[in-house]
C-alpha cells in the first residue's frame, strides 16, 4: 500500500502534506475529521471497533445505514457542548466520541454532557468513548464509580490501538482495495504528519547478523550503519520508540525511530541487495528508518542462552541492568505485576 514512486513535495504553510488529510490541518480536529471519514471509506475499520468498545453482533449491510456526524452541535441546548464524532445507528447503537492528544483527558463534566444526548435517542448500546493518547485510562473507571449515570457507558480507547489495526489491514488481503487506501492516508497521517508518538514499546532488542549476504557484500550490520533501517516480514505492528541492536554480544548504541514504512521491499531502499539470488529482498516488509545512533552509557552485554531472541525492554532496564537476559527477566516481572 505505500507509493513505489517518489511524489513531487507539496507544502502548505511550510508544513509537508503527504495525505488528503494533511490538507485540512494538522490539529486535533484534522485528526478527528481524519478518523471519522476513514470510518465512512472502510467500514471493516469501523466494525473492528466497534466490537472493541463492546458494541457486538453489528453486520456490513447494517453499517451502511449508520450516520457519523462530525463537530455536532446539540440543537437547543448549548451547555451540552460540541461532540467531536458521533456514530449512531437508529434500534441499535449511539456512541459519542471525544478524542484528545498528548496527555490530556476529558474531564468527568465535559462527559457529563453527553449524557443528555444519549437519553435522548435512548438506544440499546450507548457509549462515550475518550479516545485518548495518554497512558492513563483510570479516569473512566474513576467517573463510573462517580455517578452512576456513566455505569457501562463509558470507556478509554487509545490511539495505538488504531495504528496497530492499520497496520494488520496494511498487510492483510481481508479488506478490498479502495478501502485500505484510505486507511493508508489515515495510518501517514497519524504517523507521519501529525506525528502521534504512540509506541508499543519503548526499545525493541534485536540481535543483527554480520555475515555477508552475498558473495563480497554487505551484512545486516553494515546496512543499517549505511542506510539506518531494520526491516521484518513477520512483526509489523510493532512501534519501537527506539531499536537496539546486539551485534558482537553487546548493546552500545540505540537509534530513534522515526518513520515506519508497510508493504515496501527492501530493495527498493537498498538496491544492491538485486545481488541477493533469493525472493524475499522484493516482497513487501515492515521498514523502520533511524535517527543517528545515541551511545549509551555503558555496553549491555547478551548474556546466556539468548541466541537470536527478540526484547522489549523499558528505557530504564536498558540503562540500569548488566545483561540483555537481565532485562527480559525484569520485564516479565513488571507484566506479571500490572
Amino acid at each position: 500500500m505505500n507509493d513505489r514512486t517518489r511524489c513531487v513535495p507539496l507544502h502548505v504553510n511550510q508544513r509537508n502534506v503527504t495525505t488528503p488529510f494533511g490538507l485540512i490541518g494538522c490539529d486535533e480536529n484534522a485528526l478527528t475529521f481524519a478518523l471519522g471519514y476513514t470510518f465512512q471509506q472502510c467500514l471493516p475499520l469501523l466494525q473492528w471497533f466497534l466490537r472493541q468498545i463492546g458494541v457486538q453482533g453489528v453486520q456490513t449491510r447494517a453499517l451502511r445505514n449508520v450516520r457519523i456526524d462530525l463537530q455536532k452541535h446539540h440543537r437547543g441546548h448549548s451547555l451540552h457542548g460540541v461532540t467531536d464524532i458521533e456514530i449512531h445507528l437508529p434500534g441499535s447503537f449511539h456512541i459519542i466520541i471525544e478524542a484528545k492528544i498528548g496527555f490530556s483527558v476529558p474531564t468527568n463534566e465535559q462527559c457529563q454532557k453527553y449524557l443528555p444526548r444519549l437519553d435522548e435517542t435512548d438506544e440499546p448500546v450507548q457509549k462515550i468513548v475518550a479516545l485518548v493518547q495518554s497512558t492513563d485510562d483510570q479516569f473512566a473507571d474513576n467517573y463510573a464509580k462517580a455517578d452512576r449515570r456513566f455505569a457501562d457507558r463509558i470507556l478509554s480507547f487509545s490511539w495505538q490501538q488504531f495504528l496497530t489495526e492499520c497496520v494488520r489491514i496494511l498487510t492483510g488481503n481481508t479488506v478490498e482495495a479502495d478501502g485500505r487506501l484510505w486507511v493508508n492516508y489515515f495510518y501517514r497521517f497519524l504517523d507521519q504528519e501529525y506525528g502521534m508518538k504512540a509506541f508499543t514499546t519503548e526499545v525493541w532488542i534485536l540481535a543483527i547478523n554480520t555475515d555477508p549476504m552475498w558473495h563480497n557484500g554487505k551484512s545486516h550490520w553494515d546496512i543499517h550503519q549505511e542506510f539506518r533501517v531494520w526491516w521484518d516480514y513477520k512483526e509489523h505492528t510493532v512501534r519501537p520508540l527506539y531499536l537496539a541492536f546486539r551485534v558482537y554480544g553487546e548493546v552500545k548504541f540505540i537509534w530513534r525511530v522515526n518513520q515506519i514504512d508497510h508493504g515496501v521491499p527492501i530493495i527498493d531502499v537498498v538496491p544492491e541487495m538485486k545481488n541477493i539470488n533469493k525472493p524475499w529482498p522484493n516482497e513487501p516488509c515492515t521498514i523502520w528508518h533511524l535517527d543517528a545512533p545515541v551511545q549509551l552509557p555503558k555496553a549491555v552485554r547478551t548474556g546466556r542462552g539468548m541466541y537470536n531472541r527478540r526484547v522489549r525492554s523499558d528505557l530504564d532496564l536498558l540503562l540500569s541492568c548488566n545483561t540483555v537476559q537481565e532485562i527480559e527477566a525484569a520485564m516479565g516481572e513488571r507484566r506479571d505485576a500490572r
